[in-house]
């Protein structure tokens, strides 16, 4: 599920570095001063594109302001480059919830090659900014990542609880 630039809202903008450990300031746009919606990730505008970035930590000071800590970001030198920076977090309306619930009900589905292989069962669907990604358990106990891509999916048998699918060459490997 690719995320544009209409899926995404404002919610405010880098102020400045906070601390000593990678946090940044982040001033609130008015609409979220009363109520911050939960997130996972935020989109940090750069070089006009939104980039995705795993939140750390997400805390609200005494004056109101957010302060934010991005996942890999530990120091203030590596965050001083989003000073000024807009932080965007997807939107998410009630029909797009509805349209792709059906994915979060796929623990437990086997998973086939075009080849009708099995190549594992889905132990948990993770959704992420871009797409929702399905997570296999395959055969010899390893942990498979799958992109759930729509394009992918040739046959979804509910009774059966099993998804053939179309995989481009090379996606199993990348997991190995």
């Amino acid at each position: 599920m690719p995320v544009n630039d209409t899926d995404l809202i404002l919610l405010g903008r880098i102020r400045k570095v906070h601390g000593y450990e990678g946090a940044v300031m982040l001033n609130l746009e008015d609409r979220f001063i009363e109520e911050l919606p939960e997130m996972e990730w935020v989109f940090i505008e750069i070089d006009e594109k939104p980039v995705p970035f795993l939140i750390s930590s997400l805390t609200e000071n005494a004056s109101g302001n957010i302060i934010l800590k991005l996942e890999g970001y530990d120091s203030p030198e590596a965050m001083t480059e989003f000073i000024g920076c807009p932080v965007f977090i997807e939107q998410v309306s009630e029909d797009k919830e509805n349209e792709l619930s059906p994915y979060l009900i796929l623990e437990g589905y086997k998973i086939f090659g075009s080849d009708s292989k099995l190549l594992g069962v889905v132990t948990k669907v993770m959704s992420l900014p871009m797409q929702y990604m399905l997570v296999l358990e395959g055969e010899d106990g390893d942990e498979l990542l799958i992109p759930l891509n729509e394009e992918w999916i040739l046959e979804i048998n509910r009774e059966q609880e099993s998804i053939y699918m179309d995989l481009p060459d090379g996606i199993i490997q990348i997991n190995k």
